[in-house]
């Protein structure tokens, strides 16, 4: 688990053909760790097109400031974007005000495979699959610690292999259990996005992550402000790549 407090002295800059902005670490893994979580965030410079390219890895992408669209997509607060290994997927356009989204993957990936220049390192024959989400409404910081009871959303439908997204909000001190299904999936990431979530007696505010592996429950338990909570699983098999 991480905070970006924590995390936000190691935000480095990046001015590569591909990209301009910055990368903030949240969670990272040794070599030999496993699983190997991995976690940072992105803040992608205003009016900039990072090209259509592909991963090794299953991952999410979770928007958490600005605006823009990825391929077709428009993307704005919590939207949610997943991609299977091999999955080529973009390009991401970030709108004026630049744009903020957290990449996280079960297992650590390291770089980027640009379409079409890094074609013939493309794998056709591997099963792909995207899906995407966002909420239908927005819940301000004042609304949340008014909250009469938990609820939620469900950004992603679960499918057959695991994969599935929620949005979970908590009022103060409330608490409740994880969405069902962990045993089905490959792993979760649970994002604090407002408020604060209570884990093994540590507060984490938001903009935190924290990785769950495979099957491991998770009590949700909100702070003294309520909870915005993203809940993001994987499928099972990457779980298996792990």
């Amino acid at each position: 688990m991480q905070t970006l407090e924590r995390a936000q002295p190691a935000r480095r800059a990046l001015d590569k053909p591909q990209f301009i902005g910055f990368v903030t670490d949240l969670i990272v893994s040794e070599a030999q760790a496993r699983p190997r979580p991995q976690a940072f965030l992105v803040e992608q410079s205003a009016h900039w097109t990072l090209p259509t390219h592909f991963h090794l890895q299953h991952q999410f992408q979770l928007v958490v400031g600005g605006s823009g669209s990825i391929g077709r997509n428009p993307l704005g607060p919590l939207s949610v974007h997943y991609a299977s290994p091999h999955s080529g997927y973009g390009p991401i356009v970030s709108g004026g005000e630049g744009l903020a989204y957290l990449t996280l993957r079960v297992m650590s990936d390291v770089g980027a495979w640009y379409l079409p220049d890094s074609r013939e390192r493309l794998q056709l024959r591997i099963r792909k699959q995207q899906a995407h989400g966002a909420p239908r409404a927005q819940v301000t910081a004042q609304a949340l610690q008014t909250l009469d009871a938990p609820a939620e959303e469900t950004l992603i439908a679960p499918d057959a292999g695991g994969l599935a997204a929620w949005l979970l909000w908590l009022p103060p001190h409330a608490r409740r259990p994880a969405p069902a299904g962990q045993e089905r999936g490959g792993g979760r990431f649970y994002v604090v996005t407002q408020g604060a979530l209570r884990v093994d007696e540590e507060t984490l505010h938001g903009l935190a992550t924290v990785f769950v592996p495979q099957g491991e429950p998770l009590d949700i338990e909100a702070g003294d402000t309520g909870l915005e909570l993203i809940v993001l699983q994987f499928p099972v098999e990457a779980a298996l790549a792990a």
